[in-house]
């Protein structure tokens, strides 16, 4: 029996510990924790205490298999076991509300799947019990509520539901996921009833609790996991906070809050908490100790004495985090730890050149103006969701999503529409002249912009909106546009700029890496000629090395090393896992194509600390694109990699070029960066470099947007 015992927790452990609609969850463990549950069950005495306990988790195993598989027979067998469990446990058992919700839970599936209203009455009448037998300060409470609350929405009982969601909100005992979670259904419940009010408190506050459950003891699935399931909380703040009609400087501070979470973990490692570990280390240590504490759930096999002790424990370690995060933010230098930037360190970020920040959802559309001096918003009424998803879902970029002619007329219209209802307004806001001819201006006196896109904005090309004739109006014409994932890592690169900035005493080391032929892709027959057209324009101005068909490892081992990093390559974006994304270079063991490829992914990229690194130009596709749909606003993607990793600039691509078009991108950029035998690492020659090249391209393919609007430049 005792070999039994640990094969149960061996096999409970990977199952556990995982959400069940996370991606890990291995389908070989489930069906090996399956097994031996119910082994276990088959030799456990029907008198024996924990007899319940297996069923209940077998009975949630069955329900993981279902969901994976779509299986009646193991739904129903998985109510079947759960209510068994229930019937054999006294009324005063403290695990007995746990086995309740679980039935609830399997009920509501099974309605959901049937649609039989007995399934559903049962199912909120079994969570409701849960909840009644729960003392108020336990910490599970919450978890029941939540329950209730999806069964009574079930029954179209909104009112009921809204109620229950926003009481398992206000538990304070209980897990930072578990109330985030109810705070997201209780937010679009207010939505529908137009109680604004009411949904931008609960928004703004549930933004305040969110880093205590996305936190960097986490793995990067797990972040990403974590963040996908609160998608839109921040970008449907900021709306809110318009609609009631907040300033814009609090309308973007709640924003930066639940932005780009996952880069700015990465970024704070390399600031606050790398600040703070090195002037109070002990300090440190406690602070990330607690924080992985509160985040870790108490698992429902547990014993009971253990599992009492575990709960108080739990709620000890709530209040001593509290009272850590204040002594560190008493400390002189430690005032903001781990707040988001206020307006006045934002303000400051846009010393050079405005902010904008264009925030796209399904209430209403606008876009926040940051400028040193003042902070406005202006309402894009016509730049409304349904437009904005119609031209998101033609997916036009895609160059098997039908004829390229018919592709890029349909991109000039929609380059028109966005500069119409979005791009011409701005620039009309900040009273920048808007000129009709390409002729007429000069890149070298054009304001600088940085824009941000977030919700249904997150992926628009702002920097070439407007019409493609010889004499428009569009955003070349009016201002040198560079991108940033968020004000946080727009400071990021400030700072890393004005402290780790290279010599400009010292020859740069140019690295150029090339994948001419790619296992399971095809040829790039460009990449021969691009190499010898950046290496023409450098000169003897760089050390170049050159990297052909390497692997990952050697590109690593020489970037560390590198000022400018080239890649002339392909890229793929991960529709599901954006750090899975990556740029494809040849497998370890040499060039034979039977070896296959190896990926440089985000992951990889984003925790290298490359302090020389001024220009990481990355002639791939789709290197700054984010497919993932619930993780749009992590802004996760190869060209954030190579920022977070040191880069103060970062030119990448949204998606595909032709072989000749990247070319002559490439050799008119570097012409323009190393113009007169010297590098140019002013970060205003750097951006001006990408858009006098993208306009030079653009004005020899004006009906062609899909040849040239892809370029774009990250960074300081």
């Amino acid at each position: 029996m005792d070999n039994l015992e640990e094969a149960i927790k061996v096999t409970r452990t990977a199952v556990d510990i995982t959400p069940s609609d996370h991606p890990n969850l291995a389908m070989d463990d489930l069906e090996e924790a399956i097994k031996v549950t119910q082994t276990a069950i088959d030799v456990t005495p029907s008198d024996h205490p924990d007899l319940a306990g297996r069923l209940n988790n077998l009975g949630t195993e069955l329900e993981s298999r279902y969901e994976r598989t779509g299986k009646m027979d193991d739904l129903e067998e998985a109510i079947k076991v759960t209510q068994t469990a229930v019937d054999i446990t006294p009324g005063d058992h403290p695990d007995l509300a746990i086995w309740l919700n679980n039935w609830g839970n399997k009920l509501a599936s099974r309605y959901r799947r049937t649609g039989k209203m007995d399934d559903l009455e049962e199912a909120v009448k079994v969570t409701r019990t849960a909840v009644d037998i729960t003392p108020s300060g336990h910490p599970d409470l919450a978890t029941y509520l939540l329950s209730l609350g999806g069964a009574l929405l079930l029954k179209s009982s909104s009112a009921a539901a809204l109620d229950t969601y926003r009481r398992a909100w206000h538990c304070p005992n209980a897990p930072p996921f578990v109330r985030l979670r109810a705070s997201r259904h209780a937010l679009l419940l207010l939505q529908d009833r137009e109680d604004f009010e009411a949904a931008y408190r609960i928004s703004v506050d549930a933004l305040d609790l969110l880093p205590r459950v996305h936190t960097r003891s986490l793995s990067r699935n797990d972040q990403q996991h974590v963040v996908s399931l609160f998608s839109g909380l921040a970008t449907s703040a900021c709306s809110l906070a318009l609609q009631l009609g907040k300033p814009p400087s609090e309308a973007l501070e709640v924003l930066e809050k639940g932005r780009a979470l996952i880069l700015g973990l990465l970024i704070d490692d390399r600031s606050d908490v790398s600040a703070l570990r090195a002037v109070y280390p002990d300090l440190c240590t406690k602070y990330e100790s607690l924080r992985e504490e509160v985040n870790t759930p108490i698992k429902s096999n547990t014993d009971q004495r253990l599992r009492q002790i575990a709960l108080e424990r739990f709620s000890e370690a709530i209040e001593e985090l509290e009272k850590c995060t204040e002594e560190i933010r008493r400390l002189p230098q430690f005032s903001r730890f781990q707040k988001a930037l206020a307006i006045e360190e934002m303000q400051k970020c846009s010393a050079e050149g405005c902010i904008i920040v264009v925030n796209a959802t399904d209430l209403r559309s606008d876009a926040i103006i940051i400028s040193p001096t003042n902070c406005a918003a202006i309402p894009l009424p016509l730049l409304g969701a349904s437009g904005a998803k119609d031209w998101l879902d033609r997916d036009l970029t895609n160059a098997s999503s039908g004829d390229r002619g018919a592709r890029n007329k349909a991109y000039r219209e929609f380059l028109l529409w966005l500069w119409q209802n979005c791009v011409k307004l701005v620039f009309q806001e900040l009273r920048y002249r808007i000129e009709t001819s390409a002729d007429s201006f000069s890149a070298d006196s054009l304001p600088r912009v940085w824009w941000i896109g977030t919700g249904l904005a997150s992926s628009f090309p702002f920097h070439a909106a407007g019409e493609t004739g010889h004499a428009s109006e569009n955003a070349y014409c009016c201002a040198v546009s560079s991108y940033t994932p968020s004000i946080k890592a727009l400071a990021y690169s400030r700072e890393r700029a004005s402290g780790e900035a290279v010599s400009r005493s010292r020859q740069p080391a140019l690295l150029i890496v090339t994948m001419g032929t790619t296992p399971d892709a095809h040829s790039l027959d460009g990449v021969k000629a691009e190499r010898c057209e950046v290496e023409a324009a450098v000169g003897a101005s760089a050390r170049i090395r050159h990297l052909d068909l390497p692997d990952v490892a050697t590109v690593v081992r020489h970037l560390g090393e590198s000022d400018i990093a080239h890649f002339a390559c392909h890229g793929v974006s991960h529709s599901t896992d954006p750090s899975e994304s990556g740029l494809l270079l040849q497998a370890a063991g040499g060039a034979d194509r039977k070896l296959g490829g190896e990926t440089l992914s985000v992951r990889q990229v984003s925790q290298m600390r490359l302090p020389h690194g001024e220009i990481a130009y990355l002639s791939a596709c789709s290197t700054a694109e984010n497919q993932a749909a619930r993780l749009m606003d992590e802004v996760v993607h190869v060209v954030s990699g190579f920022q977070v990793a040191g880069f103060r600039h970062v030119v990448g691509c949204l998606w595909p070029s032709s072989d000749r078009v990247c070319v002559k991108v490439a050799k008119l950029f570097y012409s323009r960066v190393f113009q007169d035998g010297v590098a140019e690492f002013d970060d205003r020659a750097v951006a001006v470099a990408l858009h006098k090249a993208a306009v030079e391209v653009r004005d020899g393919f004006l009906k062609q947007p899909l040849l040239w609007a892809q370029y774009v430049h990250f960074g300081a």
